[in-house]
């Protein structure tokens, strides 16, 4: 069942404080949980507090202890989706999730990658005064192979080490490509949960990256690049977001996603109840 506000399409929308890396973990996988074919899409921004280290599903937890001292002791999760480790400190972070029959993704899921990455761009743009070197690796190098059918289970301990054709990255001189944000998909039979980081700022060193902040060559706030990366996916996408608040029912949903995102055995073992 899809709904209209004046005319447009209209997703929920929920604006989620700092929590931690279960908290997160558990929300996410709650709206995924939740959805149905007929689900109206939901878009849910948030950060991370504290720093945390967020493993994809593929990787062995025993690479946390190759880690600096300055990142072995962050606290790490596991995320349900791929790719490699992100350090989750000064960023934004999305969620979006969507039927898998709704008529933007339908058959081609992976074309909500480009969606979102080309509003991710189009956000950064605005505070840049150069916006033609930041955008899409493959808008910036057509015809690149770099990265393409990469396997999210190899590469780099970091996911901004790795780098694929939809990944947001910003130029440097001589065509050096930096990662600035980039995302990644888990689906089920009804839906595909969309995340991913856009990188506001960086305080350790070990994970290599551009940010949002760097290219505007002034600080960007969460709440300033919130308010440009929902009204720029708003414009991309051609619909509206109604904020809403979380249903006692689903908070509960997330509560119990929570915990065994906060558990040991998910995070070693990636041991999954159901």
């Amino acid at each position: 069942m899809v709904h209209y506000h004046s005319g447009v399409q209209t997703f929920a929308y929920l604006r989620d404080p700092l929590l931690s890396g279960a908290e997160n973990m558990g929300r996410d996988e709650a709206l995924l949980r939740m959805a149905t074919a007929d689900s109206r899409p939901v878009l849910r921004t948030y950060g991370w507090s504290p720093a945390t280290i967020s493993l994809g599903y593929f990787q062995d937890y025993s690479e946390v202890s190759t880690l600096s001292n300055m990142t072995r002791d962050l606290p790490v999760v596991r995320r349900s989706t791929g790719g490699g480790a992100i350090l989750h400190d000064q960023e934004l972070t999305y969620s979006l999730v969507m039927p898998l029959s709704h008529p933007f993704i339908a058959g081609r899921p992976n074309e909500l990658y480009s969606m979102v990455h080309h509003a991710i761009a189009r956000a950064i743009a605005g505070t840049v005064e150069n916006a033609a070197k930041v955008d899409m690796h493959e808008v910036l190098h057509p015809g690149s192979n770099e990265g393409r059918g990469a396997s999210s289970q190899r590469g780099p301990f970091y996911c901004f080490a790795r780098r694929h054709a939809y990944d947001v990255v910003a130029e440097r001189d001589g065509g050096h490509t930096v990662k600035l944000a980039g995302s990644a998909q888990r689906r089920t039979t009804t839906a595909v949960l969309q995340h991913g980081s856009i990188m506001l700022g960086c305080r350790f060193e070990e994970q290599p990256c551009a940010t949002w902040s760097g290219c505007a060559h002034r600080s960007i706030n969460m709440e300033e690049a919130v308010e440009c990366f929902v009204g720029a996916l708003a414009s991309t996408l051609g619909v509206a977001f109604a904020h809403e608040r979380w249903s006692d029912a689903a908070l509960a949903e997330a509560e119990r996603h929570r915990q065994w995102h906060a558990s040991d055995a998910w995070l070693h073992d990636r041991t999954r109840p159901e």
